[in-house]
């Protein structure tokens, strides 16, 4: 999955001389948290958020008559870490994660084609994971060794289970690795009986939602 398949496209954006209270009204209006500030060509010049928008404007004088208003650029974050369309999702996240910001401005051929957040990469994430959905959801540790999520799923089709989506992650002992699947089609205890006959699989956890 890529970021051009969840990020926000064409997204609200205001010009560095734009007056602080009107990127304001702008964020409000549209439930905004950034606004992504372009020049007059469309190119990314910065980005300023609703939180440094009204911390600024609780503290600045009046701009005086000469220049009659403050400017967007007084406000903005000029370094500003962005992301390519055919960028992976989870690169993007871990950009986010790494530089601890909440979303990234999209470029292509360095103008503005989207914006990605935080909660764009967590309800697509939640889908890939199976979130809300009445599929069993169990986590394994195996052997790191090539073979073992073969045999697994091997397993589960003779159960005709069927696996909606799959991760494999780090587990805290070297040379074996935590895989988390959703399952559908199968009781639990079925499951849990055939994929224990797997040599040195190890049940770390097993969950279904509750019906409601």
């Amino acid at each position: 999955m890529f970021v051009r398949d969840c990020m926000t496209r064409d997204p609200v954006t205001v010009r560095p001389d734009s007056d602080p209270l009107a990127a304001v009204a702008l964020l409000k209006c549209g439930d905004f948290r950034r606004l992504p500030v372009v020049n007059e060509q469309g190119k990314l010049v910065g980005i300023v958020t609703q939180n440094d928008l009204e911390v600024f404007l609780s503290r600045a004088r009046s701009p005086g008559v000469i220049k009659r208003q403050h400017r967007v650029d007084q406000v903005m974050g000029q370094e500003v870490t962005t992301v390519a369309p055919d960028c992976p999702l989870e690169e993007a996240a871990s950009l986010m994660v790494e530089h601890k910001i909440g979303s990234l401005p999209v470029v292509d051929d360095g103008q503005v084609v989207g914006i990605i957040t935080e909660t764009d990469i967590f309800e697509q994430f939640a889908a890939v994971l199976g979130g809300r959905t009445d599929s069993l959801r169990l986590t394994v540790q195996v052997p790191d060794v090539p073979g073992q999520l073969a045999e697994l799923s091997g397993r589960i089709a003779e159960l005709n289970g069927n696996i909606s989506s799959i991760v494999a992650h780090a587990a805290d002992q070297p040379g074996r690795i935590n895989i988390t699947l959703r399952v559908e089609g199968v009781e639990r205890e079925k499951v849990v009986e055939t994929v224990l006959g797997q040599a040195e699989l190890d049940v770390l956890h097993i969950w279904a939602r509750q019906k409601t």
